[in-house]
């Protein structure tokens, strides 16, 4: 039966619910297990997208949607993925990754990156999906989303070759070619 609201009942329905979801942990902020993780991902996140005009990804609001997707299994993401990708920098850096120099830790982790997408790797690296988390959450946040990406309601027509240059942007909602997990087939 439905039951027509007035603005009053349908405010204090959506309070209700709004309460619900806060209560329920699904709005909540990084989880407590991932604490330790914290320094390791902003620090990743500085190096993938460093702040220039606009802030990197080294930002608590990108760690906190990377640790959420790990708590909650986003694109099936093992739940001890900054436990293995902590070990793998540590046994690279020959001790404690992030007490390296900040231009050893970047060379570091191109190296990482570089073996991490060649030909013939099934991506199985913890590296390859702590990337992808974190350029989700920088580019669905609101510093990549609408300060570094360009978002057209509609977008503009078809051109098959148009001239990029530095004051070129992408558009924050073209998303047919976007896929998350592109298979690389050796050449």
């Amino acid at each position: 039966m439905c039951v027509p609201l007035g603005r009053r009942g349908f405010m204090g329905a959506a309070g209700v619910l709004l309460g619900a979801v806060w209560t329920s942990g699904l709005l909540a902020g990084p989880v407590a297990a991932d604490a330790g993780a914290s320094p390791l991902v902003r620090r990743l996140g500085e190096i993938v997208i460093p702040a220039t005009e606009t802030p990197g990804a080294g930002t608590a609001e990108v760690f906190a949607f990377v640790s959420r997707a790990v708590e909650k299994g986003l694109f099936d993401v093992p739940a001890d993925l900054f436990a293995r990708l902590q070990a793998e920098l540590d046994a690279r850096a020959g001790g404690d990754f992030l007490r390296l120099p900040a231009a050893r830790q970047e060379a570091l982790v191109a190296a990482l990156d570089a073996e991490s997408y060649r030909p013939g790797t099934a991506g199985e690296s913890p590296w390859c999906m702590t990337k992808t988390l974190l350029l989700v959450g920088y580019y669905t946040g609101e510093a990549g989303g609408s300060e570094e990406l360009d978002y057209q309601l509609v977008p503009g027509r078809y051109d098959a070759n148009i001239p990029t240059g530095k004051q070129y942007r992408a558009l924050s909602n073209d998303w047919t070619g976007l896929s998350i997990r592109k298979e690389v087939v050796p050449s």
